[in-house]
C-alpha cells in the first residue's frame, strides 16, 4: 500500500479499461479534471498508474475523467487564450492613464 492508505495496481482496474475502451471506440480523448489534462486513450493507458488512484476502501478518482471530443480541447483552450487576452486588454487600457516610462533594468 503507498502513501496515504492509496493501494498501488498492478493489473489495469476494469473501470480504467473501460474508459480507455470507451475513448478509443468513440475516438475521444480522456480529460482529467485534476489536472486540467486531455490524454489520448494510448496515452491515458501508458500513464494510468500516475492518474488513478484507488483508497483501501476502493473508493477511486475515477470521476476526476471525463471522455470528451478533442474539439472540446481545442475549443477550451481557446476560451483560456480569449480570457488571458480580455484581462490583458483591460490591463493596458488601466496603464494608458499612467505617465509610465519602461527603463530596462540596471
Amino acid at each position: 500500500m503507498g502513501a496515504w492508505g492509496i493501494e498501488e495496481k498492478k493489473e489495469v482496474p476494469a473501470e480504467v479499461t473501460s474508459l480507455y475502451r470507451f475513448a478509443l471506440q468513440n475516438k475521444c480523448w480522456i480529460y482529467y479534471d485534476h489536472n486540467r489534462v486531455f490524454y489520448t486513450p494510448e496515452e491515458f493507458m501508458d500513464k494510468w498508474r500516475q492518474l488513478y488512484k484507488q483508497e483501501h476502501t476502493g473508493l477511486s478518482n475515477i470521476k476526476d475523467f471525463a471522455v470528451k471530443s478533442p474539439y472540446a480541447a481545442i475549443k477550451q483552450r481557446a476560451g483560456w487564450i480569449k480570457k488571458a487576452n480580455e484581462e490583458l486588454q483591460a490591463l493596458l487600457a488601466k496603464l494608458e492613464g499612467y505617465d509610465i516610462t519602461f527603463k530596462p533594468p540596471k
